[in-house]
């Protein structure tokens, strides 16, 4: 290159002595100004070929780097890839529906989206995809829909509930909860108990209310390889219940049959109460003597069946709906009733046997089973 060149200006130089011996110069004049003329070209060449080696140079050094960060942020994914989030990381999974409030549906999806890529783990938001709808809010201010913001690390899932902004990794680490670890653990602060618990490939997160029976509660459950595998959050005795199970998964699911008997149940149970609908009151038990009313109410479209001791309705002594009524039979519906959550995410039941009779209900009960079970109270029409 430099060659030819050197030739292309040696022959323009050519050109022009031919041009200056026509107006008078002499050749000695004309060899030094040519000569000097190639020098400076050829100065001028190997600044450029130097500055664009130097350019080269830098953008090859500036791409090396470049490939460096996405090697890093690459190695730093890797290094913060948890066994217990999910496997493939999708924008949004299906789960069957246990418990959704008062909605009658059968699964329900979950979105996942990637907020943030910090230096040892990534960012996620966690949002149940459903249409607004009543016990949505806790304490009309927190969405229940929101599962939390998230900062998945190699060995810990920490979790921010409420927040207005992105969390800093500092965050996460210095005021966040931790939802998964390895280890074991239960931490109480003024009553409010976070507990971690592992079982084989399952890490369960428990947070509850350990000073009152009526507070809100929360558990996920994961599962190396597989993900968030069980979600459920509500008020104490099974109140407002949200309850999800992952759809795919190798955990025991209820079979065609099972559902369908379900669903015939639930059926006859809204048969049974909507027959029922009104108010009831009843004085000295023959169990305890406490009195109260009895309240069976259509609620968006769902049966609402409770008990307010004394008529305060903040102090029942059941409340439930009808998917908790395992039978109905003989003029009488059968309800496993869930009092009060343990803190490994399971319940304790009492069982109650509602009869109807000609001037009310016949309400039976037992602590042990439904073959235990003692009339409790006759609750008549008002």
């Amino acid at each position: 290159m430099v060659e030819m060149k050197n030739k292309i200006i040696k022959s323009l130089a050519g050109a022009m002595a031919t041009a200056i011996v026509l107006s008078g110069c002499n050749s000695a004049q004309l060899e030094l100004d040519s000569e000097d003329e190639v020098a400076v070209e050829e100065s001028d060449f190997a600044d450029s070929e130097n500055e664009s080696d130097e350019e080269s140079a830098n953008e090859s050094e500036e791409s090396s780097e470049e490939k460096s960060d996405d090697d890093s942020k690459e190695d730093s994914s890797t290094e913060a890839s948890n066994e217990y989030f999910y496997a493939d990381v999708q924008d949004e999974y299906v789960y069957a529906v246990d418990e959704f409030l008062y909605e009658d549906i059968t699964e329900v999806s979950v979105k996942v989206e990637l907020l943030e890529s910090y230096d040892g783990g990534n960012v996620y938001s966690l949002n149940i995809d459903y249409n607004d709808c009543p016990g949505r809010y806790y304490y009309e201010t927190t969405d229940r829909f929101y599962l939390g913001t998230i900062y998945v690390t190699a060995d810990r899932i920490y979790m921010i509930k409420d927040n207005e902004s992105l969390p800093s990794k500092e965050d996460f680490e210095d005021s966040g909860i931790e939802i998964c670890s390895a280890l074991d653990s239960e931490i109480d602060k003024n009553g409010e108990v976070v507990s971690i618990e592992n079982d084989g490939d399952v890490c369960t997160c428990s947070m509850y209310n350990s000073q009152t029976e009526s507070g809100f509660y929360e558990s996920f459950e994961w599962t190396k390889g597989k993900g968030l595998t069980h979600y459920r959050s509500g008020y104490g005795a099974e109140g407002d219940p949200i309850e999800l199970d992952l759809k795919d998964t190798d955990t025991e699911s209820a079979s065609k049959d099972e559902v369908e008997s379900a669903d015939q149940t639930e059926a006859a149970a809204k048969e049974f109460f909507e027959d029922l609908i009104g108010t009831y009151s009843y004085d000295n038990g023959s169990q305890d003597g406490k009195e109260g009313i009895v309240e069976i109410k259509n609620i968006d479209d769902r049966l609402v069946i409770a008990d307010y001791l004394g008529g305060n309705t903040s102090n029942y002594r059941y409340m439930f709906n009808t998917s908790e009524c395992v039978k109905v039979e003989d003029n009488m519906a059968y309800v496993e009733y869930a009092h009060s959550a343990r803190e490994d995410g399971t319940a304790d039941y009492w069982y109650y046997v509602f009869e109807k009779t000609e001037t009310g209900i016949n309400v039976y009960f037992s602590k042990d089973s439904f073959e235990d079970v003692e009339l409790l109270y006759n609750a008549k029409a008002d």
